[in-house]
């Protein structure tokens, strides 16, 4: 059933292909191939980073926001216990220290407003810049010049494509999209620096996506209201009722946005109000998203070669760069808590949803690559891009 439903998928993705471009110009087959993927990429990206906003739309839409307001605080107060039970409730102590010791709250609160979105933005346009120009390299042009088939439209049984009266197959680290018979080109990498660019995107995509999709579902089912609104009585929300606590005699969290401003936006904008979940607090999505440019980040550099001996500069340099991404969750991880904005649990759950994230797509990969290898059937090989 999967094979019947990927054949037919790829089947259909072609004929678009030929519909568009037509079926006697495979050099404009394969642009409109790009571009499609481009398109349906960009469009799953976005769709995925407005998760946020997309379960704020849900509540408001299919609840009542004095009942979607008592379970996020009935799920605080249950964070609150859990925390203090295991000694992890330092929050308030933590942002009292580092009030009267620091301060300088308004670039903190920058920091949580707009570095969280424009680093993952940066990180998810370079890999995917990075497919393409991989991609745009590998498309045999010469061959397409030289008069290799064009792709047709399918035919109603869905029979495969021929491959050219004149096709050699080649090696799969030549080409991907001439694929040898009876193999594919995730089979047999061992590692993620053997896997091309394009495969690389796929695997990071998968795991950011992934991950992003289970924290709105935590967003969805699990409302949790953050510290920094506990002790607030007077915070409105665009419908004119409040989001706060008022439990002032028990908490006393300082809603350092509220109180210092950002250089990017405020919480009374009306825009925030409207578009922003006020208790999308677990998982912490700013975690996931600050660990996975992490990890990807660290994939990418890869180990240093074995050719560099330790006393070497590009030694260090390559080690340096390879892990001093390692501080970039780190310190938005003590940003999202001591601006009261995530509890503890909150940035620990979302450690916990990327590495499920992460686990699955590998074991997915994992199947994938022993399946295809182990396979006999005969792949029929493309120009197109996919």
């Amino acid at each position: 059933m999967k094979r019947r439903f990927s054949f037919v998928f790829r089947q259909l993705k072609r004929k678009i292909v030929v519909g568009i471009a037509g079926d006697s110009n495979p050099q404009r087959q394969a642009i409109v191939s790009l571009l499609l993927l481009a398109l349906t990429e960009l469009a799953l990206l976005t769709l995925t980073f407005c998760t946020n906003f997309l379960s704020a739309y849900i509540h408001n839409t299919l609840e009542v926001f004095h009942d979607f307001r008592l379970r996020a605080l009935s799920n605080a107060q249950s964070i609150v216990s859990f925390e203090r039970a295991t000694g992890l409730f330092f929050e308030q102590p933590l942002q009292r220290w580092h009030d009267t010791s620091f301060g300088g709250w308004r670039f903190w609160n920058t920091y949580y407003a707009g570095v969280h979105p424009v680093v993952t933005v940066l990180f998810l346009v370079f890999i995917l810049v990075r497919m393409f120009a991989w991609k745009l390299t590998r498309v045999n042009w010469k061959r397409m010049n030289e008069g290799a088939a064009p792709l047709s439209s399918p035919s109603p049984s869905l029979s495969p494509i021929a491959a050219p009266a004149d096709y050699i197959p080649l090696a799969a680290s030549d080409s991907p999209y001439y694929a040898p018979e009876g193999t594919s080109a995730v089979a047999g990498r061992s590692s993620f620096g053997e896997l091309t660019p394009a495969q690389q995107y796929r695997f990071l995509r998968a795991v950011w996506v992934l991950s992003a999709w289970l924290a709105f579902f935590g967003f969805l089912f699990v409302p949790t209201m953050p510290p920094r609104l506990l002790p607030v009585c007077d915070f409105l929300n665009a419908l004119g009722a409040n989001v706060g606590a008022c439990l002032t005699t028990e908490f006393s969290f300082i809603d350092t946005i509220g109180a210092h401003g950002s250089l990017l936006w405020d919480w009374n904008d009306e825009s925030v109000k409207t578009l922003n979940n006020p208790y999308a607090a677990f998982p912490s999505q700013h975690t996931i998203f600050a660990a996975w440019c992490a990890i990807a980040w660290i994939k990418l550099i890869g180990p240093a070669s074995p050719s560099l001996r330790p006393t070497s500069s590009r030694f260090w340099l390559r080690g340096l760069l390879r892990w001093v991404i390692v501080l970039y969750p780190m310190v938005t991880i003590y940003c999202i808590i001591i601006t009261a904005n995530h509890y503890v649990s909150d940035a620990l759950g979302g450690l916990v949803v990327l590495a499920i994230s992460y686990g699955v797509v590998h074991l997915y990969y994992a199947f994938r690559s022993h399946h295809f290898f182990f396979s006999k059937r005969v792949l029929s090989p493309s120009i197109l891009p996919y």
